[in-house]
């Protein structure tokens, strides 16, 4: 059963009936934006632009691919209506605008007050995007969807102490605020919504149901313990307490590993037609586990945590191998048409040389091959690149707000 086939006692259909054409509509036309960054972030580091490339493709793509796909899964699973065409613009041109603003005004050399009005417009984005999460799963009749809605408002507000701690930065901070920074934006902000999501999304990506493990006092437990951990980590870096930030790391690692234990153990059928989608994702999961214990190691030898290669390990080949395999589902259901056109697009994005590439990556740069590493990441970027692109190109006749009920599929109903 679909979650758009949830009935009543009575036989009427709960909650919002055309909440899901509305919120694949509002992801579909945030996906240019989201297509941009990418761009401009991919064309920033063919020029050398190491600190442009990780804020275009961070704070600029993925948070708008988190406002677009948070916002689609709350509203689907929650049974809630969707929030206003309006409102939802709103949230994600600011965010546009403050990423924009902040990377245009540090790279072009203009007044620092340039910058930091860029970082104040991109925390108010994140901050409009918690309070739309929060009210939307208010009004939602089902609660299986609370707990995620917690952890990303939990990831927010680290989201938003990083942006604060970045505009610090900006004005000549230590490292130590630095690398605080970096772990908030990317353990607390990132890392926690892809917690928070695991559990739901990988069993819709499987079309499966979600383990019996995983009940909501066990979720949330793991996720409460996980933003303690980012808490202490940032304090312990802040104040040089080496053995908390240490602590605190390993914490944060055990708690990726159990959400990992709690995600369905799909069958041979399952994985079969999934293939690259759900390996890619369980791939990334095992990546960032590996990156957070070695960020402790450094931590504890004195170094910064997440030092090379392993920033690029954890953004690229964890983060980004899960986020590819993430859209390879939720593209060809956001294009909307039917489902002769979502099977075809299912076909279109199960890409195995994908899969492989982006692992050689990691591999390479465990290594030490660097120029392996970038053709890797060449051959997957392109791969990818030339799917989606085939994949958005919609058929004649087809209709884009035809939603199809594969994304609002129940992860609880299989």
């Amino acid at each position: 059963m679909t979650a758009d086939e949830d009935q009543t006692p009575r036989g009427k259909p709960r909650g919002a009936a055309d909440r899901v054409r509305l919120s694949q509509r509002q992801v579909r036309w945030t996906t240019p934006l989201i297509a941009l960054f990418a761009a401009a972030g991919v064309s920033a580091a063919v020029i050398g632009s190491r600190w442009a490339t990780v804020h275009l493709l961070l704070a600029g793509a993925t948070v708008l691919l988190i406002s677009a796909v948070s916002m689609m899964l709350t509203v689907t699973w929650s049974a809630a209506p969707a929030p206003a065409d309006a409102a939802v613009a709103v949230q994600r041109v600011t965010v546009t605008m403050g990423v924009a603003v902040l990377v245009a005004g540090h790279q072009s050399g203009a007044p620092t007050w340039v910058a930091l009005l860029g970082a104040a417009a991109y925390a108010a984005g994140l901050l409009l995007l918690a309070w739309q999460l929060v009210s939307t799963v208010r009004r939602g009749v089902e609660r299986r969807y609370d707990v995620p809605v917690a952890g990303y408002a939990v990831a927010i507000v680290a989201g938003t102490v990083g942006a604060a701690l970045g505009a610090d930065l900006l004005t000549g901070a230590p490292v130590e605020v630095r690398d605080a920074h970096r772990v908030l934006n990317l353990l607390g902000l990132v890392g926690i919504v892809i917690a928070a999501t695991l559990p739901f999304y990988v069993a819709t990506v499987g079309r499966s149901k979600m383990s019996k493990a995983a009940t909501p006092a066990r979720l949330i437990a793991i996720l409460a313990v996980q933003g303690v951990s980012v808490v202490v980590v940032v304090i312990g870096l802040l104040t040089s307490t080496t053995p908390a930030a240490v602590v605190g790391l390993l914490a944060y690692a055990v708690c990726v590993g159990t959400t990992v234990a709690l995600l369905p153990r799909p069958t041979r059928r399952q994985l079969d037609w999934a293939g690259p989608r759900l390996y890619g994702m369980w791939c990334g999961a095992a990546w960032w586990i590996v990156s957070v214990v070695v960020a402790a190691v450094q931590v504890a030898d004195g170094s910064s945590p997440l030092a090379d290669p392993w920033l690029v390990l954890l953004t690229v080949v964890a983060y980004g191998q899960i986020i590819w395999g993430s859209l390879a589902y939720l593209l060809p259901v956001v294009r909307g048409g039917g489902h002769k056109l979502l099977s075809a697009g299912f076909r279109l994005t199960r890409s195995w040389l994908g899969l492989v590439a982006v692992n050689l990556v990691g591999i390479a740069l465990l290594a030490g091959l660097g120029a392996v590493a970038a053709a890797a990441a060449a051959v997957w970027v392109t791969d990818a690149a030339v799917r989606f692109a085939l994949l958005l190109r919609r058929p004649a006749g087809a209709s884009p707000d035809e939603a199809t009920t594969a994304g609002s599929r129940s992860p609880q109903g299989g």
